[in-house]
């Protein structure tokens, strides 16, 4: 049995650091004691060390599952430039390297072995791994076991049957996602027996981190592009959408930035040389969703921004964790707008398909009477009488997670065709829509060897969503929290911390100059968003709440009394168009123009009115209903305000900032 001293010892003569950081001690100890382990440390916190020093002290090899092949490469360069014999084994290199890697493993000549999930869908490679002794077995990104929609990860599903192969051997799963409903949720899919769990790590003292209330695009950009100018360095943007990755990159570019863009709806080469090009200086910044990040150590990003608000703190935090790595101060922005929670809502809509939906998929799959089967979700979608292509994707998450069918690449079917006759595969590309196949759309392979009962529980599916929706919710409580940023944070993860301010984040230090007003030059950019608006008009950011004047008083009751005559049947684009007096068609054809609130605000612009209403929304005065047609209704305390029976205080500029920047 080794102990901390010897760990201690082992770690200055294989790694050359003195010392452990916070959480890693207590986790190498279990590990070094025999327990499983379930490891929450937020990104850039030493994960990897936790089981790459037990590897060299452990008879037998480690076995590390990792879902990204960049990923693996680099760390075993990294291990291998200290001299430490490591190895992987994934799809980039040939069969034949692999199994003379694989019988490098049984020999002895390596201590550490990298592999991807995937790997395990082979029964010649779980008993290649069999017969190596494997003396632990380290899950990394192990939420990917838990999560369900676009990140989930099915193969994952094989390590429990794997682990049960090696004889319950020692495991070790790791995450950064803190929540106990995933860490819950490892375990049981790991079928781990009473896991020591380990939470740490959390607090990042040379990351600034900042919300910025804002009311235009315009005014996120030009945001970004001071952070740009301002930080020596390297910076993240992150968006939600492909759609807006694409746009924000194509503004800043427009502005003489050196910029990247990165999303999953781009091909694979373009992705490697846009990550590249961001890692080794050839490109400042790169705007990306949240496809990119995981495993990016680069040490020099002096800023993150987000341009749209993230679905969780999770996600936030994590992300927020790829600044600084060099423990240099590094500013994170969130560029906050009420607006942004529609597009998780119409996520979590598309994320948790209907029980009735996922059993419309499952019937339109089973009538084919085929077992290899050619659709893409949209033609799924077609036949199902569903017009949600990302919830019908969702019910084959559920379907493939429930074990009803699998998805696997195209050349796997074809060569399992082959071996069969092909008969099925031919057919299945004739149904499927002749003379259309998607390069990479994944074939379906259907399990059940008739008709069954599904075996999802569609509680349990709204449990999740409403998980999801209750993460959205604290995240918008995060954003408008008045309190130190950070200590919000840390008591979200459960991370035991004694400062209640930090006395860096945007709370803290209010006067730090992230949130100070842009400049007219600022504003007045010549991106090529500023160009097609053709706007002269300065969008000054969001100020804290404040007292209104008479006339901004009767401006809010106006747009309440518009919100109630309305009867929360419009989103507030048009409630805005209606009272400002628009005559555009949409107004027109649902009969607004007679209303009585009609043009009530016809001397104010289309912006301003909106400003408004994101302030009345964020004074919880009206509500936005979840959905991909959000409405604006009016609250209890909105009525109360319309009859002038509360006064209240919203975020908006003072009234001579609108005249000395105009």
């Amino acid at each position: 049995m080794h102990s901390l001293a010897d760990a201690l010892t082992s770690l200055r003569a294989h790694f050359g650091f003195d010392d452990f950081r916070e959480g890693q001690r207590e986790v190498i100890g279990a590990i070094l004691n025999g327990k499983d382990a379930v490891v929450v440390m937020p990104t850039g916190s030493g994960k990897s060390l936790c089981y790459q020093l037990p590897a060299m002290m452990l008879g037998g090899a480690t076995v590390v599952v990792s879902p990204l092949i960049a990923l693996m490469k680099d760390q075993v360069d990294a291990l291998r430039s200290r001299q430490l014999p490591a190895t992987f084994i994934n799809s980039s290199i040939p069969p034949a390297e692999q199994r003379s890697r694989i019988e490098a493993l049984r020999r002895g000549e390596f201590k550490l072995v990298y592999v991807a999930p995937e790997r395990f869908r082979s029964s010649n490679f779980v008993a290649a791994v069999q017969s190596i002794g494997v003396s632990l077995f380290a899950v990394d990104e192990a939420h990917c076991i838990s999560t369900w929609g676009h990140d989930f990860r099915p193969d994952y599903l094989r390590l429990k049957g794997v682990l049960e192969s090696l004889g319950r051997v020692q495991t070790l799963a790791l995450t950064a996602t803190a929540t106990p409903y995933v860490r819950s949720d490892i375990i049981q899919q790991l079928g781990l027996a009473n896991p020591e769990t380990f939470v740490s790590g959390f607090d990042r003292p040379n990351l600034s981190i900042t919300v910025v209330q804002t009311e235009t695009e315009r005014e996120k950009i030009a945001r970004i592009a001071r952070l740009a100018r301002t930080h020596h360095g390297s910076g993240i943007v992150y968006a939600s959408t492909r759609k807006a990755v694409e746009q924000v990159a194509r503004e800043l570019q427009g502005l003489g930035l050196q910029v990247a863009s990165y999303h999953a709806g781009m091909s694979d080469s373009v992705r490697i040389k846009a990550q590249e090009d961001f890692m080794d200086g050839r490109t400042q910044v790169i705007v990306a969703t949240n496809a990119f990040g995981m495993g990016i150590d680069k040490s020099d990003i002096r800023f993150v921004a987000h341009y749209q608000m993230p679905g969780s703190i999770e996600a936030y935090y994590q992300e927020i964790g790829r600044g600084g790595r060099d423990g240099l101060p590094s500013s994170c922005v969130l560029l906050f707008n009420y607006a942004d929670k529609n597009t998780h809502d119409f996520f979590i809509e598309g994320s948790y398909p209907s029980s009735q939906l996922v059993q419309s998929v499952y019937d339109t799959l089973s009538s084919t009477g085929l077992k290899r089967i050619e659709l893409s979700a949209a033609e799924i979608g077609k036949r199902a009488g569903a017009a949600n292509d990302m919830a019908v994707q969702s019910s084959l998450y559920l379907l493939e997670r429930a074990g009803h069918i699998q998805r696997v690449a195209p050349l796997a079917v074809s060569a399992a065709a082959q071996s069969a006759g092909s008969a099925d595969f031919s057919t299945a590309r004739r149904v499927a829509n002749p003379g259309t196949t998607s390069r990479r759309a994944r074939h379906i392979i259907m399990l059940d060897s008739a008709p069954a009962k599904l075996r999802i529980n569609p509680a349990d599916v709204t449990r999740r969503a409403n998980l999801e929706r209750r993460k959205l919710r604290e995240m918008i409580d995060f954003c408008y929290t008045e309190h130190c940023y950070r200590a919000h944070i840390l008591d979200y993860f459960g991370d035991r911390h004694h400062a209640r301010q930090c006395g860096t984040c945007g709370n803290c230090a209010p006067n730090s100059g992230v949130r100070s007003p842009l400049t007219s030059a600022e504003l007045m950019n010549d991106s090529p968003v500023a160009r097609r608006s053709g706007k002269t008009r300065i969008d000054l950011p969001v100020s804290t709440p404040r007292a209104l004047s008479a006339d901004e008083t009767l401006r809010v009751r106006k747009i309440l009394a518009g919100a109630t005559r309305m009867k929360g049947r419009f989103g507030k684009t048009v409630l805005a168009a209606t009272l400002r007096g628009s005559a555009a068609k949409n107004v027109m054809q649902s009969h607004l123009n007679e209303l009585s609130t009609y043009g009530l605000l016809k001397d104010m612009r289309q912006d301003d009115i909106l400003a408004y209403i994101d302030a009345l929304i964020g004074a919880h005065c009206l509500r936005v209903s979840p959905g991909v047609y959000p409405t604006v209704s009016i609250t209890e305390l909105g009525d109360r305000v319309m009859r002038e029976r509360e006064v209240i205080e919203l975020a908006l500029p003072h009234p001579d900032d609108h005249q000395s920047h105009v």
